[in-house]
């Protein structure tokens, strides 16, 4: 992911008083597992008694995941997730049949997008924001057939995690999570540790 998907956002929660830093990783090239042992690499020494909050959009979330397998990482911090398939992706397993969306999903479905993602640790203080509003790339593949409600790319039922109680639904598509200023001001007021 090279970031730039992530720069709205990341302006808006600099106008809300947060230090951001974007994290680009290889899906193609390397594991959600391998990502998450460099996004570790990357993070040492940067929590230094502060809390350190992580935001992730989709996949991003499932390299949380593996960071957090384990008691790898333990810093304090809240987790906001946009649309993380922590259960992994049935978009993703049709992309997987075709040779084009194998290639375009590398190494992703390795414990990532086609499941097998650690499970979500208890205790870790974490807000799911999901979409609830198409259209995506999910709806094109399963011929309008994802399960409702989705984002038109991951569906609601795949965000949960049974350690995850803070839930939120935005009338909003998977991309636009990233986009919408309603999304923006939740996980701001959540880092904020306001009421969600």
């Amino acid at each position: 992911m090279p970031g730039w998907e992530m720069l709205l956002l990341r302006q808006r929660l600099q106008r809300n008083g947060f230090n951001c830093c974007l994290f680009r990783y290889s899906s193609r090239r390397r594991s959600p597992a391998e990502n998450a042992a460099h996004l570790e690499k990357v993070l040492q020494g940067s929590a230094r008694g502060n809390p350190l909050h992580f935001v992730a959009h989709s996949l991003g979330g499932i390299v949380l995941a593996h960071l957090f397998a384990g008691d790898r990482w333990t810093a304090d911090g809240r987790v906001v997730l946009l649309g993380s398939p922590l259960a992994g992706s049935c978009t993703a397993r049709q992309l997987d049949r075709f040779r084009c969306g194998r290639w375009l999903l590398g190494q992703s479905l390795d414990g990532g997008l086609a499941g097998g993602a650690p499970e979500w640790p208890a205790g870790r203080e974490t807000l799911v924001i999901a979409g609830n509003r198409g259209p995506g790339v999910g709806q094109l593949l399963t011929c309008g057939r994802l399960p409702h409600p989705s984002d038109g790319t991951v569906t609601v039922a795949e965000t949960w995690s049974r350690h995850i109680s803070n839930n939120q639904l935005m009338p909003v598509s998977h991309s636009g999570l990233l986009l919408s200023r309603q999304v923006a001001d939740s996980v701001a007021s959540f880092l904020r540790n306001e009421s969600v």
